[in-house]
């Protein structure tokens, strides 16, 4: 026990990744992912080599979480969290001091080699593109907008042109918008917004087919039970189901679809039907969100269920997995071997 006015031993050494995970309400994949692609880890390291987060690292990731759940995409709300905090120079003095964590760690953090997919994007090109597919955006463009995307997808994968793309490009949009509110010219930007989702909407269904073509007659990682992906039955918001379903494509999972405002009894049915291996319920705003389907799904099938979207509540149900970006998603829906 630790002596009175100390800090617990726990806290003291650091929390191990799951429990840091537990606390934060995420997944132990997803600690490792912001970890590997953002700089947002553990700080610390044991005397066994393994990693330990520190009450400064659990605020930096308490921070993350507040704006994913706020409706920032996953690397924008990263660089505001380091820009604030200044966590650059802690990763950088771990890698100074030659400090790695564990093999199986390592292991878990690199994930599964994925030719075609999710290649490095570096933040000059980042911008780069993004300026030019806003722009393309603004004049009512849509072959441009089209170009863009469909050069991105095809170069970058879907998993980083979704995060580092397409994503922070929806969301200024929406900040542009929302900043017209209440001023003259309110409605300004909202024929934009529109025509870029349509767009973005177009993009993953060309993903999607492109990937089945080159994959036709392969095995999925997960089989031919797949992933079933729904909205809540109040829920309107889908095209973060859309890149899930155009990023499992790439990796030959097959999928099924079922779009906006599916009723929760027909969820059960196409779960009874179709028997998936995974069931992804997705809610983008928490009076959307439905917590008695997620308790349902989970007691009534050996489907694994997943809960998507900013608009669940924590906690979730037991044996429920929230989900909180597509790199994140894809790791728990094809583990590494």
């Amino acid at each position: 026990m630790s002596a009175p006015g100390q800090p617990s031993s726990h806290l003291a050494l650091g929390l191990t990744v799951g429990a840091a995970a537990r606390r934060l309400g995420v997944a132990v994949t997803t600690l490792r992912s912001w970890d590997r692609r953002y700089g947002l880890g553990a700080s610390h390291v044991s005397v066994g080599g393994h990693r330990r987060y520190s009450p400064d690292d659990m605020r930096r990731l308490q921070r993350l979480c507040t704006l994913v759940a706020d409706g920032a995409p996953v690397a924008e709300a990263a660089r505001a969290v380091l820009a604030d905090t200044g966590a650059h120079a802690l990763v950088d003095d771990d890698h100074a001091h030659g400090e790695r964590p564990d093999h199986d760690e390592s292991r878990a953090r690199t994930g599964p080699e994925r030719p075609g997919t999710d290649t490095p994007l570096s933040d000059t090109h980042a911008r780069r593109l993004a300026r030019g597919l806003s722009r393309a955006a603004m004049r009512l463009d849509s072959d441009a907008v089209n170009d863009a995307l469909d050069r991105a997808v095809t170069e970058f994968g879907v998993p980083t042109a979704w995060e580092e793309l397409i994503q922070p490009v929806l969301y200024g949009m929406g900040r542009k918008w929302e900043s017209q509110l209440n001023g003259p010219g309110s409605n300004k930007y909202v024929e934009v917004e529109h025509l870029l989702s349509e767009c973005v909407l177009s993009a993953l269904h060309r993903a999607v087919g492109r990937s089945r073509n080159s994959v036709a007659g392969a095995d999925g990682p997960l089989g031919a039970r797949g992933v079933l992906l729904a909205c809540t039955a109040a829920e309107l918001h889908t095209l973060p189901l859309h890149a899930l379903t155009a990023a499992l494509a790439e990796l030959g999972v097959p999928t099924r679809m079922f779009g906006a405002s599916l009723p929760f009894d027909a969820l059960l049915r196409a779960v009874d039907r179709t028997r998936p291996a995974a069931v992804v319920l997705w809610s983008q705003h928490p009076e959307t969100e439905d917590p008695a389907a997620l308790e349902e799904l989970g007691g009534s099938s050996a489907t694994t269920v997943l809960a998507g979207g900013p608009g669940w509540s924590i906690p979730l149900p037991h044996g429920t997995v929230r989900l909180t970006c597509l790199t994140q998603a894809l790791a728990v829906l094809t583990p590494a071997d």
